[in-house]
Parts: structure tokens; C-alpha cells; sequence
């Protein structure tokens, strides 16, 4: 969603949206300093997954991930991460395409996707985009989905250990012509139910708002992430807020936490399984602009919460360098179990205008591992010869 925060960061400028105390943008000298794509020089523990695609998220067992093919709607496809190979799992149906497809525990599909209105076209690229509604493809994904009767806008959640899902209600569409009053007085909501199976059927149960948006600001655009393991958090992203924001809210009390509160520009992506911290999508150089960006782990334990981002020990990709053209990762995917130790991130990337695909950060060569100290909240970064992962201090 870095296109669209740019506008949003802006309106918020505009509007002299107040914002915490939180200092200025560090900068960051080799952004952008390099041309070519950031395939040329891949680390050795990055690779490419595929040539195409968007959007990953890792299957329960953590032998596959999901994906969609275009932007910003496509066809639902799946990789087998060890052999390479993909197969279609929305062509047996009619559809206008989707935008989002995360797995259930149940290794069925929750996907977000339009069913009425205009199709993406050259005059209208978003068509489609901002009016989703739910449904569950049924493993084996020969059948339609089934509608869950919710609309949903941009990003769904999904619980690892449940049957509940969570996902945005908002009537803010970022093509229309009279945006910034649309985006003052629109409708941005994130709320919650239980999945229930009945023999063939599914059903949304238990549906409740849980935070919307002036629990941030009058103005604040709210884009539900993950659900934090081990807690009844939600983490969120808070845009046109202080330049973007990774934020939560406790399901069960309301509270309210801004986790980055940093003067730079912080998307909120997958949470480890541990919940110990989210990778984000940062950039340290603008915040009203954001640009070249790369995946930044963020504690959850308050430690960088205000301060000055850890740029070399926190930065994973490191494509700030490569970062002509709007060229940049997107939409780390972690993965929670399976033959790979955990927390494995698999990133879709952009290059200039188009997708050239999805990276995994594999096994070998020199890695952080992050591990939560007994009797201490504080975060041990130590080097390893492992994936990313987590083990005691």
C-alpha cells in the first residue's frame, strides 16, 4: 500500500494532523545510490522464489505459500516452496479477481475479492480494489468459494491457533475525485469473527467492531496486519498518522499502542511466532514521500519505540541501495512452522512499475537470530549460521 500512503502521509500534512513528538527522519545516505534491479547482487541467503506474484503467505504446514498474480486483483495461486512448481487454484470458477488469499488453519483459503462494479482497466487500474467481500475456499479448491457476507477492504488477518479472522470495513477508495474529503469523513474500521464449519457450510460468527478510526486520529486510515501469537492483540497499520504508524489494540480491553511512534514511515507486516516483533515496512529517509524502502524488524517490547531505527542490525534485505524507480520489497510473509526453522520470511518485490516476483530467505550463510532473554523483555541479536530464528538466550 506505499503508493497510496504517499497520499495519505500528504492529506495528513495538509489537514495538520497532530502527531506525537517524535524528532526527525535519520536519513539514510545510500538510498537510492545504485541503478539496476536488486536481483543483481541478492545476498546468499536471499533467493527467488518466483519470476511473478505478490502478496505471499506461508501454508499451515510450511511447505507452500499463496499468492496472488496480479495487481491489484489476480488469479489465487499456490508454490510449492521445495520443488518450484504452482498450480492455479481459482480457475475452475468465474470471478473478477482477488486481492488478498491468507490460509485458515484449516489450510482452507480466506480470500478478499470483488463481485460486482468495474473490472481494473487503463482508466480506472484500481477498479475493484476497495470493494471486496469475504469468502472460504474449501480445500481441495475445486469447488467456488463460499461468501461469508462481509465486505473487506485491503488487508484480512488470520489466526494461526483459531478459527478467527479479522479484516477492515472502510468506504475510502483511494480513486475517487474528491479524495481528501472522502478520506476526512470516510468510514476505517477493523473488526473480528469466528469462522464455524457446518457439515459443508461456513459461517461468520461472533462479528464485533474492535477499534475504529478516531481511537488514532479524526483522520487516521486503519489497515489490519496480524494477530499478535501468545496475546488479544491486533497489529495494525495507522496511515496519515505521524507519516504511518505499527500500532495494536487489545481485542479483549481496547487499549491503544503505537509500538514505532518514529518520525519515519512504518508499515506493519507479519508478527513472529513468538510475538516478541513484526517486521515493518520502513523508510528512514521521508516520511511524507516514502520511496525505496526495506523490511525492518521491530520489537514489540517498546525498546526502539521512539528512538532512532537500528539501521544495520534490524534491516533484513537491505535494497535501500537499489531503490531507482520505486523499487522495493513488499509484504513479508513469516513462517510459523514446518520443516524450515520458523520466523522464514518470503518477501514479494516490486521493480518499477511491475512485479518481478517473490524472494525467500533461505537457509546458510551468516544470519541474525533473535531470541527473548528469561526474566528480560529485551530482544538478544546475536550472529548465526541459521535462518532467522528463535531459540533461549
Amino acid at each position: 500500500m506505499l503508493s497510496l500512503s504517499i497520499v495519505l502521509a500528504t492529506i495528513a500534512a495538509l489537514l495538520f494532523v497532530p502527531a506525537p513528538a517524535i524528532g526527525q527522519a535519520p536519513g539514510d545516505p545510500e538510498r537510492g545510490t545504485l541503478d539496476g534491479s536488486p536481483l543483481d547482487d541478492l545476498p546468499a541467503h536471499i533467493s527467488v522464489l518466483t519470476d511473478f506474484g505478490s502478496r505471499p503467505d506461508w501454508s499451515p504446514d510450511g511447505e507452500r505459500l499463496v499468492f496472488i498474480d496480479g495487481v491489484p486483483l489476480g488469479d489465487v495461486l499456490e508454490l510449492n516452496v521445495a520443488t518450484g512448481e504452482t498450480r492455479k487454484l481459482t480457475d475452475g470458477f468465474e470471478h473478477m479477481g482477488f486481492a488478498r488469499a491468507h490460509y485458515l488453519p484449516t489450510g482452507d483459503l480466506l480470500l478478499c475479492g470483488p463481485t460486482s462494479g468495474p473490472r481494473p482497466s487503463d482508466t480506472r487500474p484500481e477498479a475493484g480494489r476497495f470493494t471486496g467481500v469475504m469468502s472460504v475456499l474449501r480445500v481441495p479448491f475445486d469447488n467456488a468459494p463460499q461468501p461469508l457476507g462481509m465486505p473487506c477492504w485491503e488487508g484480512i488477518a488470520t489466526s494461526d491457533v483459531s478459527s478467527r479472522i479479522a479484516w477492515n470495513r472502510s468506504d475510502i477508495d483511494y480513486t475517487d475525485s474528491d479524495l481528501l474529503n472522502r478520506v476526512g469523513f470516510g468510514i476505517s474500521e477493523i473488526w473480528t469473527g469466528e469462522l464455524r464449519y457446518e457439515d459443508e457450510r461456513v459461517l461468520l460468527e461472533n462479528v464485533e467492531l474492535v477499534i475504529d478510526r478516531t481511537a488514532v486520529s479524526t483522520i487516521a486510515v486503519l489497515e489490519v496486519q496480524d494477530f499478535r501469537p501468545g496475546t488479544d492483540e491486533l497489529i495494525f497499520t495507522a496511515y496519515a498518522y505521524a507519516g504511518g504508524e505499527a500500532m495494536s489494540v487489545d481485542h479483549s480491553t481496547g487499549l491503544v499502542t503505537n509500538y514505532s511512534q518514529s518520525p519515519v514511515y512504518e508499515e506493519a507486516e507479519g508478527v513472529a511466532p513468538s510475538g516478541a516483533w513484526v517486521l515493518v515496512e520502513r523508510e528512514i529517509d521521508n516520511a511524507l514521500y516514502p520511496g525505496p524502502l526495506d523490511i525492518w524488524l521491530l520489537p514489540l517490547d517498546g525498546s526502539e519505540s521512539g528512538g532512532e531505527p537500528q539501521r544495520d542490525a534490524l534491516r533484513l534485505p537491505a535494497f535501500h541501495r537499489r531503490g531507482r524507480g520505486g523499487r522495493r520489497p513488499r509484504h513479508p510473509a513469516l513462517r510459523h512452522r514446518g520443516k524450515w526453522p520458523p520466523d522464514c520470511p518470503a518477501h514479494s518485490c516490486v521493480y518499477g512499475d511491475g512485479r518481478f516476483g517473490m524472494l525467500g530467505e533461505r537457509e546458510s550463510v551468516r544470519r541474525h537470530c533473535v531470541a527473548p532473554c528469561r526474566g528480560s523483555t529485551d530482544l538478544a541479536l546475536v550472529a548465526s549460521d541459521w535462518l532467522r530464528c528463535l531459540k533461549p538466550c
